[in-house]
């Protein structure tokens, strides 16, 4: 047994003052002694017989420094032991000596699980975005589909509106000449779709395939970017391709190949009207979810060891380097810093919540998931892997604490129309 003083650093961090007194050590250094005697031989002595007095004598130092690494080792694993400490990372020993009675004192420091003290997590005011989805919007998705299934036809004659073109595109210098390296080639743009510039657009418009024709752009003089202001850009473009694009009409034919499990043109509609509802709600959804751990994170600061962090982070990158051997390693542990910390803390907060709140997951929960798994196989799967059940009940709580926030707190909807 050890005497330790715990003294509080912060939420994450404990400062151990630990006397371990002599007659404990005592028989560290025997042990230690008889190690030394079995290893070595002295002269007119058999290998691990030697006196115990010349052994001590012989190697006082080495003897005593191996007791001092064994007695603080000991101490430190029977002080966080007999007072239920959780060290995360390696401990930092800031003193280490034996009193002149021979005790052993050390004063180390360890990072430990964060401690959270709720200070506010009810009562905030959240703004939810709720999506009105007009039929406009329904029929500029359709013929966003249309287009995509468009049929393409090369066509002769000159450039008009709703056309494709092909074409190659020289910047010149004031004089007219080519500039090097401003050479850009096949370039495709869809007259009308207001992608390509449009004071460009307008001059291409008319054009003919195979001509070579001078075109320009001028910046007016108050214009944002001051080196571009009032700058006249000068081009020869080429245009090598000139498609006109026919859409399907809107009919069975064209719906089966979209999405062959509708029958008709209204079911079609409806199941596009719900899938687009559905997108937009879950992004609404993840949008809120973030805002309210962000605001709950704020009111509840708290700090969490390196070493969690570290550790959250190696899988993180091991996740990312799976998918992207190449990625380096040094730029996503950088770029993923910030939101593996936010991550960290949102889960300490929601466990503490939980803890303050008597939210825990019963049998009927569990049943109820299992309910709703439509596949028997995968069903059979979580009810005999422990493993997976485990993960099914953290979720499940997970769900219940964001069920508890979400109640006490006022949201208040924003209605946003997509026409």
């Amino acid at each position: 047994m050890v005497k330790t003083e715990i003294k509080k650093i912060s939420n994450c961090r404990k400062e151990l003052n630990i006397i371990m007194a002599k007659a404990d050590i005592e028989p560290i250094r025997e042990k230690e002694i008889q190690k030394v005697r079995k290893s070595v031989q002295f002269p007119g002595f058999r290998k691990g017989k030697a006196p115990l007095a010349m052994i001590k004598k012989s190697y006082e130092q080495h003897i005593e420094a191996y007791t001092m690494e064994s007695a603080v080792q000991d101490a430190m694993e029977k002080a966080v032991t007999e007072n239920d400490i959780q060290i995360v990372g390696m401990p930092d020993a800031k003193k280490v000596d034996f009193t002149d009675d021979g005790d052993l004192t050390m004063t180390i420091e360890v990072d430990t699980y964060p401690e959270v003290e709720l200070k506010n997590y009810k009562g905030f005011e959240f703004v939810k975005d709720k999506y009105i989805i007009e039929d406009s919007f329904i029929e500029e998705n359709i013929n966003r589909l249309r287009k995509q299934h468009a049929e393409k036809t090369e066509v002769d004659g000159k450039v008009e509106d709703g056309h494709i073109v092909l074409i190659d595109m020289q910047e010149l210098d004031e004089s007219g000449a080519p500039l090097k390296g401003k050479k850009y080639s096949d370039i495709t743009i869809s007259i009308g779709e207001g992608r390509f510039d449009p004071e460009l657009e307008k001059q291409i418009i008319g054009l003919e395939k195979g001509k070579a024709t001078k075109i320009s752009k001028e910046y007016p003089k108050d214009f944002a970017q001051k080196e571009m202001a009032g700058k006249k850009e000068n081009y020869e473009i080429t245009v090598k391709k000139i498609e006109k694009e026919t859409l399907p009409e809107l009919n069975e034919a064209f719906i089966k190949k979209v999405n062959p499990k509708v029958e008709n043109v209204e079911d079609f509609k409806a199941e596009l009207r719900k899938g687009i509802q559905l997108d937009y709600e879950r992004e609404a959804d993840n949008r809120f979810s973030q805002e309210l751990s962000q605001k709950l994170i704020e009111e509840n600061p708290f700090d969490v060891p390196d070493a969690l962090v570290e550790n959250y982070l190696d899988n993180v990158v091991k996740d990312v380097k799976q998918r992207d051997p190449n990625a380096d390693e040094r730029s996503l542990r950088e770029y993923y810093r910030t939101d593996s910390l936010a991550n960290m803390k949102w889960h300490y907060i929601k466990d503490q919540i939980a803890k303050d709140e008597n939210i825990e997951v019963d049998e009927k929960d569990v049943e109820e998931f299992l309910e709703k798994i439509e596949n028997e196989e995968i069903r059979k799967i979580y009810k005999e892997n422990e493993g997976f059940l485990n993960e099914a009940k953290h979720s499940i709580k997970d769900r219940k604490v964001f069920d508890f926030l979400v109640e006490n707190s006022e949201i208040k909807e924003n209605e946003v129309k997509l026409d």
